[in-house]
């Protein structure tokens, strides 16, 4: 379908929406919408929004001081999606379409946040003539990524699991146990400063120019 046909269709359906208008309103955009459905040709089972599917998403492999890996989920929780990592540390999130969407932008962006912050923090240790060790910068993003996760669990929505996201991933073979994290040893200080800056991370919904979200390719 092409865009002028969706954005046509959108127009159509705004027409056709009653909510809040006189009855005399309501007569003209009604006339207006059978109108434009006759020139161009739109059958009423077009106007139906299609229905949303669930989707899975599959994290890329690559992962910087494994912050995905420990960050997704939360995220996916936070986004209303079922999460869980495969044994090449890919991290997997299953749930409606524009729920997907949203965790794998959160999570995107949490790893820039965290490696951004991970930047600033090694040129600051730099500027104090310390030396920047891979055990003092992996201590930070441990600190920063148990500090958003904790933000993100108080702001997860206490929510029962999708019927259509069970269907999904039951179609799929998928069935989930619970992992122990294995635990880390990590220098104090560093993890500290990791904690004071993923305190400052956030989590709102993308939102584009037209007031819409990208869609999974």
């Amino acid at each position: 379908m092409s865009e002028a046909r969706k954005k046509m269709l959108d127009k159509v359906r705004a027409m056709l929406n009653t909510e809040g208008r006189t009855e005399a309103e309501m007569m003209a955009f009604l006339a207006k919408a059978r109108e434009l459905m006759a020139t161009y040709e739109i059958d009423e089972s077009e106007l139906q929004e299609e229905a949303e599917k669930a989707a899975i998403y599959k994290s890329a492999i690559q992962d910087p001081y494994e912050i995905k890996f420990n960050l997704g989920y939360r995220v996916g929780k936070f986004c209303r999606c079922e999460a869980w990592r495969e044994k090449n540390g890919q991290r997997m999130f299953c749930g409606m379409e524009s729920d997907v969407i949203f965790a794998t932008w959160l999570l995107d962006t949490l790893q820039r946040f965290v490696m951004r912050a991970l930047r600033e923090f090694q040129k600051q240790r730099s500027i104090k003539k310390m030396t920047n060790s891979n055990y003092t910068s992996a201590s930070f993003v441990t600190g920063c990524v148990a500090k958003i996760n904790e933000k993100l669990l108080e702001l997860t929505p206490k929510i029962e699991t999708n019927a259509i996201v069970a269907a999904e991933m039951a179609s799929k073979g998928i069935s989930l146990v619970r992992a122990r994290n294995a635990g880390m040893e990590a220098h104090i200080g560093s993890a500290m400063a990791g904690v004071a800056a993923g305190n400052s991370a956030r989590f709102d919904r993308p939102v584009g120019a037209d007031g819409g979200v990208r869609r999974l390719k």
